[in-house]
Formats: structure tokens, C-alpha cells, sequence
């Protein structure tokens, strides 16, 4: 790595933090399917049917928004996932700036087959005729 130690993991953090500031400026400013550029799911367009995270650059739009049901409407399992997300970020950003390494986070095997079991489940079920939310 070109920095390392303590002023490289603290310069990363400030760049992940720039990088995400960014995307959710340009996030705000530009809604997905309508303007800007923002890529299609490689899935869907191969199948047709939607990913886990399809409508996920839609729901983060409508976030930044406030509109929370709309945001759910479109990707229930984004909700649930963006604290904890959230909850990394700052934990990953504390460590760097204390200078201390990333904690090791292990998963307990059970829990990390009930989230498989919860994102395939939700995709498999995304899919059916009785999905109530837009795809």
C-alpha cells in the first residue's frame, strides 16, 4: 500500500467519507431511472428478475429525501441493513482515527446463515406474483 500505518488509515477514512459524501450529493440531486448516469442490475437485465439489491439506488434516493416508505417500498432489506452499515462506517472510522486496528467482528455461524437464509428468501420471494412492493 502506497501509506501505510496510522496517517494511511486515517487518510482512507476521509476518503471514504469524501467518496460517500459525494455519491449521496450526486444521489440527491440526480433520481435514478430518470436522470444522471447510474448503471442497470447485470442481473435483471440478463433474467428479468429482480436482485436483492434492485431498486436500491432508488430507495437510497428517496431517503435522502425523507421519504422512508417509499424508500422501503423499494428495497426492504436496504433498511435493515443501513444501520448496521452505518454502525461499521463509524465504528471503522473511530478505530482510524484512535490510530487502533479494526476490531475482528466475527458472526456467530447461526447468524450468519439466518442472513443467507434472509437475502435469498427475499430474493426468492421478491420474484412471486404476491410481492407487494414495485419492482
Amino acid at each position: 500500500m502506497f501509506l501505510d500505518g496510522i496517517v494511511g488509515r486515517r487518510l482512507q477514512a476521509v476518503a471514504l467519507w469524501v467518496l460517500l459524501t459525494g455519491g449521496a450529493a450526486y444521489l440527491f440531486f440526480f433520481e435514478p431511472g430518470r436522470t444522471g448516469f447510474f448503471p442497470l442490475c447485470p442481473f435483471r437485465a440478463l433474467t428479468g428478475l429482480t436482485c436483492p439489491g434492485c431498486g436500491t439506488t432508488r430507495a437510497l434516493h428517496q431517503l435522502l429525501h425523507g421519504n422512508f416508505l417509499s424508500a422501503f417500498e423499494l428495497n426492504p432489506l436496504l433498511l435493515l441493513a443501513l444501520p448496521v452499515l452505518g454502525a461499521l462506517l463509524i465504528l471503522y472510522t473511530k478505530c482510524a482515527i484512535a490510530g487502533r486496528p479494526m476490531p475482528q467482528l466475527a458472526l456467530p455461524r447461526k447468524y450468519a446463515w439466518a442472513i443467507y437464509v434472509l437475502v435469498f428468501g427475499f430474493w426468492v420471494f421478491r420474484n412471486t406474483a404476491v410481492y407487494p412492493f414495485p419492482s
